[in-house]
């Protein structure tokens, strides 16, 4: 399963949205951290030579921006690990994305890279053009995975052969993607935040299952049943919003405060509350019948009817990284929250701080509790760029860091593997 995208995004407003959500993480300055259990890496392997070309940047005003690169980080089985890049057609030799190239008219190619899972072995790597630097994988289920570029939309086999493509319908600022826990469906819309269509696909068939337009007030999530959402995320009402030329969009003209609260809704239903929540946060579905809420000071784990299951305090940890939260496994049994130190900030030079993976916490469902336990990460540090993926069953765990990719054995679930209904 996924994934590693928390929020996916057109840029600027990524950047904006995530900015935002850093500060509602309080993030960690204080090295202490809760002792944990020791883990190392079953291998590290350098993705470079397999990607042979430097990932290319997003484009702004006709020149690459400073943002990282687009990728994606993916199970396709329990036994196979897929990575993709957005390179310059090479022919076979290396080419340095330059940010001065204000033409930039090489080729661009999706490059796919797949890995055995149990020994970090490259078994292939696939090519496919694209005219975007924001393409990428955004669901894989059974084995068949979703691209999506621009507005295109590609299923592909197991064996990584076209199935059939789709076309959405034409966004001026791209379009978010939003993946079921389980990969079996995914949510677009408007990644500028604002009023605009939403559709429902289904990752197996390609097909639209449902469209609507809707109008976010705060970051949504979905299972294979439900939607949900937080409102009045930044804790007021917009009155105006301005787009620039690079398609951000900004709030200008602040309405009145508002308090958020947790929303649910079928496709085929409204929304209603289900339960009181807090600015900048970000319910996440863990499975179909559950959902993580990072608090300030406390993560909860709810019910779809609202109930709390779990209520833990927030003690010496951030609930994410960067833009990764929750990354559920696709089973439905466990789910697992990576916590960051964030070092390097120099207020007189006006140089941001980075996120360095202090520990994992994992936490497994069982039928009536939920057990969670803190992992300590050996290894070379793993900073800045990062993207998390967990096994369908809940096995295993690959961490991305730029180009070099890593894979931990987890521990044992609790009361054994589970199969969402």
């Amino acid at each position: 399963m996924v994934l590693s995208i928390f929020f996916m995004a057109n840029f600027a407003v990524a950047s904006f949205l995530i900015s935002a959500l850093i500060g509602h993480m309080a993030l960690l300055s204080d090295t202490r951290s809760i002792r944990g259990q020791a883990m190392s890496p079953e291998w590290r392997v350098d993705l470079r030579p397999a990607v042979r070309s430097s990932p290319v940047r997003p484009m702004v005003t006709r020149q690459e921006a400073v943002g990282r690169p687009w990728s994606s980080l993916w199970f396709v089985n329990n036994n196979t690990i897929i990575s993709t890049f957005i390179v310059h057609e090479d022919g076979g030799r290396p080419q340095v994305s330059q940010r001065d190239n204000l033409d930039n008219t090489l080729p661009l190619r999706l490059r796919a890279v797949i890995l055995d899972a149990d020994t970090g072995k490259i078994t292939t790597t696939r090519d496919w053009p694209t005219d975007s630097r924001m393409a990428r994988i955004v669901a894989v289920h059974d084995g068949k995975l979703v691209t999506l570029a621009k507005s295109e939309l590609t299923l592909y086999s197991p064996d990584l052969a076209p199935i059939k493509s789709i076309t959405l319908p034409a966004s001026s600022f791209g379009w978010s993607a939003l993946p079921s826990p389980s990969g079996k469906n995914v949510l677009f819309f408007s990644a500028d935040f604002r009023e605009g269509s939403w559709i429902w696909v289904e990752t197996d068939s390609l097909k639209i299952l449902s469209s609507w337009e809707d109008s976010p007030t705060g970051l949504p999530t979905i299972s294979d049943k439900n939607l949900a959402a937080s409102t009045c995320w930044w804790g007021w009402e917009c009155r105006s919003w301005k787009v620039n030329a690079n398609g951000g969009a900004a709030c200008v003209e602040n309405g009145p405060k508002c308090e958020s609260k947790i929303q649910i809704r079928e496709l085929s239903t409204g929304w209603k509350t289900i339960a009181a929540g807090e600015q900048y946060q970000h319910a996440q579905f863990v499975n179909d019948e559950m959902m993580f809420l990072p608090g300030k000071d406390r993560g909860k784990v709810i019910g779809i009817d609202g109930k709390v299951i779990l209520d833990e305090p927030k003690v010496y940890r951030s609930w994410g990284c960067g833009d990764t939260g929750v990354v559920p496994a696709a089973d439905g049994g466990r789910f697992i929250m990576p916590s960051c130190l964030w070092k390097g900030a120099v207020k007189s030079l006006d140089i941001g701080s980075h996120p360095v993976l202090m520990q994992i916490f994992v936490y497994d469902i069982g039928s009536q509790i939920i057990q969670s336990k803190a992992l300590d990460l050996k290894g070379p540090k793993i900073q800045n760029d990062m993207q998390f993926a967990i096994s369908p069953d809940g096995a295993k765990l690959a961490i991305l860091n730029d180009e070099f990719l890593e894979m931990f054995e987890l521990p044992p679930q609790a009361g054994g593997p589970r199969s969402q209904k």
